[in-house]
């Protein structure tokens, strides 16, 4: 790569503008990263690259994602207080209620959605939630047959425990549980250790 595809590189091409449009100075974000104004030309001409520590606190310092500094993204910052229920893909009866219960619970409701969602199964988890929505829709048509009953029972109770499989495999990625075999290890010792040192009068 030439010096000069290197200078017109995303991140360099980025960071000077940035530079420019809040009016720092390369020795100002020298001393913020903690780095030699050297180091900081480099970053700004191509020639040298931060690693990701220094990228994260790059971002920190201009109030702009890492992704936009790399180019993963054109936006300095991924806005969600103007985002729409349409544009997550809630209804407006679930996000009414969402915002009741925000409401009523002083956050607790949006707290856990939120750490539902930073799960990688929550995707998974949608999809068994939507699937036992559409089964549960289904069975409350009449069913003309004894077997069409117990299939739509069958159904509902299939589409319910793979629901229930999903959000445990969301929950324990979002609040893992403790080793409690460890747990029971390190407690056996620290009685043992305890017992030694105080041992019962017979």
């Amino acid at each position: 790569m030439s010096t000069l595809e290197k200078y017109n590189g995303v991140f360099p091409e980025r960071l000077r503008k940035l530079l420019d449009d809040r009016s720092v100075t390369r020795t100002e974000l020298a001393r913020e990263l903690n780095i030699s104004r050297q180091a900081v030309s480099q970053y700004a001409d191509g020639t040298g690259q931060p690693n990701i520590d220094k990228l994260k606190t790059i971002a920190l310092f201009f109030s702009v994602s890492s992704d936009y500094l790399i180019g993963l993204s054109d936006y300095e910052r991924i806005e969600t207080k103007e985002l729409t229920a349409e544009d997550m893909g809630i209804l407006d009866e679930a996000a009414q209620q969402l915002s009741k219960d925000k409401q009523d619970l002083q956050g607790i409701s949006g707290a856990f959605l939120s750490l539902l969602a930073k799960s990688p199964q929550f995707g998974n988890f949608a999809s068994a939630a939507s699937d036992y929505i559409q089964a549960v829709n289904h069975a409350k048509s009449w069913s003309n047959t004894v077997s069409g009953v117990y299939y739509e029972r069958k159904n509902v109770r299939m589409k319910q425990f793979l629901l229930f499989e999903a959000l445990l495999d969301v929950l324990a990625y979002s609040v893992p549980v403790p080793d409690f075999v460890e747990k029971e290890k390190k407690a056996r010792e620290k009685e043992a250790s305890y017992n030694a040192v105080n041992p019962e009068d017979d």
